[in-house]
């Protein structure tokens, strides 16, 4: 990467995302921020949805718009993949998933505002992970109880559960980080009109693949443990 630079005369990004400012001794990182600017946004268009729009979709059933539907549209992609996939536990994976996917695609998107995606930074995906991970413990239990601890009697089974936080945030961190670290040498190397057309495309394709991606595996995991 150091020789691509050199040669390019780029500045390509470190794994270690920057220091952009401290507050009372505690570091913020360029992603640390990014993903506290991302979970405010999800907050605040939650809570305005639910308080302006939901009430008003409900008493006018007739009224349809490009923004109705496109939320009920979501909402029924993950209602309909979770009862397909997690049957009973649908109710509480459904919207855990949502919420998730809904984090990624627009910790994706951020970076046409400029900014570095919090899932560049491996910390932030190893929580994702560790979701999936506790899905997978919680609802395997809830299913089979105490027959359960079968499945952990063998190596193999302990094994592979244990590595499905690692490998999930591996694979999401590879790809973010690798189309951020694209997306940079595109910049870099024709700083006008390609990145223009290029960044908004492929970062909007990015977002919706990465989003749907860990939400089919995750609730296939689940689907794994129930079964």
């Amino acid at each position: 990467m150091n020789l691509l630079s050199a040669e390019l005369n780029l500045h390509l990004p470190t794994i270690a995302p920057k220091v952009v400012f401290s507050i009372g001794g505690f570091d913020i990182t360029a992603t640390m921020f990014s993903c506290m600017l991302v979970t405010a946004l999800l907050i605040i268009f939650a809570v305005v949805v639910r308080v302006f729009f939901l009430p008003r979709w409900k008493k006018d059933f007739r009224h349809t718009s490009a923004f109705r539907m496109f939320i009920e549209w979501a909402v029924g992609l993950f209602d309909s993949n979770s009862e397909d996939l997690t049957g009973k536990y649908s109710k509480a994976i459904g919207p855990l998933y949502f919420c998730c996917s809904a984090f990624i695609m627009f910790g994706v998107l951020i970076e046409l505002l400029g900014l570095r995606s919090p899932l560049s930074d491996l910390n932030c995906n190893l929580v994702l992970g560790m979701l999936t991970f506790f899905a997978v413990l919680v609802t395997g239990f809830l299913q089979h109880r105490a027959r359960r601890l079968k499945h952990y009697a063998a190596v193999i089974p302990l094994v592979t559960d244990c590595v499905v936080p690692f490998s999930m945030a591996l694979r999401l961190f590879g790809s973010v980080f690798s189309g951020y670290l694209i997306m940079e040498i595109v910049y870099g190397v024709f700083p006008y009109v390609l990145p223009v057309i290029l960044e908004p495309i492929f970062t909007l394709f990015h977002a919706v693949m990465q989003a749907y991606i860990f939400m089919f595996l995750s609730m296939n995991f689940v689907n794994e443990a129930i079964e």
